[in-house]
């Protein structure tokens, strides 16, 4: 049996502290870097921008018999609308005729409402019938959070009155016609070059009602349109945050905060982790939706002039 005295036993303890403390320096870069890895795979995953394509049932085309009036009544449209989404609660037709796309999205869901006026809504229509934003031509209407002018939003007081909220109503923005990719706003009810309409309002039913018009030859160019296949989406943001009363979300990123030690991985300080990716606090059940961004997606064949039925005497 080997016995220390004093001097002996501090070295030994020394050494012993030295070499635990190198094991936990060691050890603190690696969790960083894991849970930094963590974190950005995360936050890729939420992306809004990472639309993955993904494939649908085709549904047959329906044939516009007469043009549509873009004025945001309803009116004029068949009823009982074709699609309804079920998370959003809101209901939608497509139709054509030889020189036009027609859209229609009519909700009476009060969130819905909240979030496409103040959020803002995207209408994406791709011509290789994708279920992706990536190459197609887009409708920014309302425009939300991405206006041009800056009004603050955040700032902005308790909507209380549909009128209230369609005089809020200033601009929108296209972007993919006509081969143009850039984002060009237009003041609302003014006319653009792409020929495309649009207009919001609400009907007597209460129900938010959205048209819209777009030229066949203003994303198809001069090729033959009738018969093929369209994917059209309804990207609908969702909420701002309320000043002071949300945490977290705003502006992707990873924030690494360091102390000394690792905190619940073992003794000392801790290291802390901060994933921005514009979704907010994670979980909530309705909240988490208030503030989410929504797609829905339809993939549809554009309608033929349907063949004229000939009567004999």
């Amino acid at each position: 049996m080997l016995f220390l005295q004093g001097s002996s036993l501090q070295k030994a303890a020394a050494y012993k502290n030295k070499t635990t403390n190198d094991m936990r320096t060691v050890k603190a870069p690696y969790t960083i870097l894991l849970l930094a890895a963590a974190a950005t795979a995360a936050m890729s995953c939420g992306s809004p921008k990472a639309t993955q394509q993904t494939t649908a049932e085709v549904t047959t085309g329906s044939w516009q018999q007469q043009p549509i009036l873009i004025d945001g009544d309803d009116g004029d449209w068949h009823k009982p609308l074709t699609y309804f989404a079920r998370k959003e609660k809101f209901a939608y037709s497509i139709t054509n005729d030889s020189t036009s796309l027609y859209i229609l999205l009519s909700t009476k869901e009060q969130l819905t409402q909240q979030k496409i006026l103040q959020g803002g809504m995207t209408v994406v229509i791709n011509t290789n019938a994708e279920m992706t934003d990536l190459n197609a031509a887009s409708i920014g209407f309302p425009t939300g959070m991405s206006s041009h002018r800056g009004k603050g939003i955040l700032n902005r007081p308790a909507i209380t009155n549909q009128t209230t909220q369609l005089d809020d109503l200033k601009d929108y923005s296209l972007s993919g016609f006509n081969k143009n990719d850039e984002i060009n706003y237009y003041d609302y009810g003014k006319s653009n070059d792409a020929g495309v309409e649009v207009n919001l309002n609400f009907n007597a039913a209460g129900e938010l009602v959205y048209e819209a018009k777009v030229p066949l030859n203003a994303i198809y160019g001069d090729k033959h349109a009738l018969g093929k296949n369209i994917a059209v989406g309804f990207l609908i943001d969702g909420l701002p945050p309320e000043a002071g009363g949300r945490s977290g979300g705003g502006g992707g990123g990873v924030s690494i905060g360091g102390g000394l030690g690792m905190g619940s991985f073992g003794s000392g300080g801790g290291v802390g982790i901060s994933i921005g990716s514009g979704l907010g606090t994670i979980g909530g059940g309705g909240k988490k939706k208030k503030y989410d961004l929504s797609k829905t997606w339809q993939v549809t064949s554009l309608s033929k002039r349907p063949a004229q039925i000939q009567i004999k005497d």
